[in-house]
């Protein structure tokens, strides 16, 4: 697959289906590749294009401090690359859910829907402070080490030590990666300093917030925070997931996903 030229960044993604478009932004950790399962069911319905963000997977990494807003330009611009001019259904994940609040309030004419999943509108004291630990662990020490903080993060107890295998592949992925240090801290400065919350309100397409009951990073509080903000929006929680509930909860969220874009 491709990159295009958008602002100051080369950026990759890829293409898949046809129909109406369905914009996947991936979470800080990662790259498009963790919306692989979800692309096998949306893309005999829709135009799926999932992309790497600036500073992550095979895009182009800057090195200053990021912002939502600079991903949410980014994400706009990529649309406009590929000809994309119907307003889209935008999904994110944690940070792309906080780029995703940025599209709407800025490019309210090209969302169509939000889904917004295991996300904030302004991190709590609790993810601040997981989220700035991991940063200092990748900083000073690397991915390799980060990767095991982050695997207790993501997953709740029961599910990470009754999937063994599993939980080690994860980490394995997270640690193995040419995704520059520095690419990691600007995108992470973003999420710290990202604050929608005041702003949600004025958010007026139709949007699903999505939430690990036991998420400890993007808490149930901080998503329901979101929903009460935003006059045309539904919430679920995933009670027994954490933040990785799009992985935990796959078929369960999965139907939720595919419900909701069919009906708007």
């Amino acid at each position: 697959m491709p990159k295009i030229q958008v602002n100051d960044v080369e950026l990759y993604y890829e293409d898949y289906g046809k129909g109406t478009p369905v914009i996947l932004i991936h979470g800080l950790a990662g790259d498009c590749s963790a919306w692989n399962a979800q692309i096998e069911r949306l893309e005999s319905h829709f135009r799926v294009i999932p992309f790497d963000n600036r500073g992550a997977g095979r895009s182009s990494a800057p090195d200053y401090p990021y912002t939502t807003e600079k991903f949410a330009e980014d994400t706009v611009g990529l649309m406009d690359a590929l000809g994309i001019n119907e307003p889209a259904h935008i999904i994110g994940r944690s940070m792309g859910g906080a780029i995703a609040q940025e599209i709407a309030l800025g490019y309210p004419e090209r969302t169509r829907s939000m889904i917004i999943t295991a996300s904030f509108g302004k991190l709590d004291r609790y993810g601040y402070q997981i989220l700035h630990n991991i940063n200092e662990v990748v900083k000073n020490q690397g991915y390799a080490l980060a990767s095991k903080i982050q695997s207790l993060c993501f997953f709740p107890p029961s599910y990470f030590n009754e999937n063994e295998e599993q939980m080690l592949k994860f980490e394995e992925s997270l640690a193995v990666t040419d995704r520059p240090i520095h690419g990691y801290t600007n995108s992470t400065y973003a999420c710290l300093n990202h604050d929608a919350l005041d702003r949600l309100p004025e958010v007026k397409c139709p949007t699903l917030v999505m939430a690990g009951g036991q998420d400890v990073l993007c808490s149930t509080d901080a998503s329901r925070k979101i929903a009460e903000k935003i006059s045309n929006c539904k919430l679920k929680v995933y009670q027994e997931a954490s933040h990785f509930f799009l992985i935990q909860c796959f078929d369960e969220s999965m139907k939720d996903i595919e419900d909701f874009l069919l009906a708007n």
